[in-house]
């Protein structure tokens, strides 16, 4: 799901370009995803929903719209307020549906806020950055995979062998409380915010040299097209953002 962007006042940077993505994939019947870019705004968001079906897609759409309405609201906004934010939202919405305890999302936002480029996510959806060549994770997943490696019980690279390796140890909308993580990217460059539907399927050097295409929009469609070419298994959704 693609949401329109809503214009506000912010602080700006000096040249920015924006474009984003999202696909069923080959096997869902759903997207549950849901991505939004504001170039105006200068902002980015992407959302992964999980619950199944209905649950997700709407966990997804409603904590992106949350999102959107908190930087609306007051430009001025913190990530942690907006991203608890479209936490309450998200559980209100379960309690009005009788989903509690089964709908959630992911969310990875990216802003420019008072002269900072920031990020904050909640789950397993990603951000990156590509600078001079080289691609780095920003993120830190929030699966059980990734706690396993955190305390020792496996190596990094043998993360993708661990049982429930993609079971999320937090998510937006769940019960109780959520603790996103924050932090600042770099201010020049190429940033990516992806679902699992992409960085699962597509190896990393494989992003390395698609995320060097020099025009952002066919970057957005090869980036979709190699996780198609790789089964398409789950939704797939990007969302990049050029600083110069």
């Amino acid at each position: 799901m693609l949401l329109a962007s809503l214009p506000h006042p912010g602080y700006r940077v000096h040249t920015m370009k924006m474009t984003c993505r999202t696909h069923v994939g080959l096997v869902r019947r759903n997207n549950e995803d849901c991505v939004h870019i504001d170039e105006s705004g200068q902002f980015a968001v992407l959302a992964d929903g999980m619950g199944g079906l209905l649950a997700g897609e709407e966990a997804s759409a409603v904590a992106v719209s949350a999102v959107i309405q908190g930087f609306a609201k007051d430009p001025r906004s913190g990530l942690s307020e907006i991203v608890l934010g479209a936490h309450s939202a998200v559980q209100a919405h379960a309690h009005q549906m009788s989903y509690v305890g089964k709908m959630g999302t992911t969310l990875a936002i990216w802003s420019w806020h008072q002269g900072e480029a920031q990020y904050c996510h909640v789950g397993d959806s990603r951000v990156y950055s590509f600078c001079h060549g080289v691609l780095t994770q920003i993120s830190c997943d929030h699966t059980v995979a990734q706690r396993m490696v955190d305390i020792g019980t496996i190596p990094k690279e043998r993360a993708h062998l661990a049982p429930n390796q993609n079971v999320l140890t937090q998510a937006i909308g769940l019960p109780g409380t959520c603790n996103p993580e924050f932090g600042t990217t770099p201010q020049r460059g190429r940033l990516l915010l992806c679902s699992d539907g992409l960085s699962d399927l597509v190896r990393k050097d494989a992003l390395q040299a698609l995320l060097a295409i020099e025009d952002i929009d066919t970057c957005a469609d090869e980036l979709v097209m190699a996780a198609l070419s790789e089964g398409g298994r789950d939704n797939i959704s990007v969302a990049l953002i050029d600083i110069e």
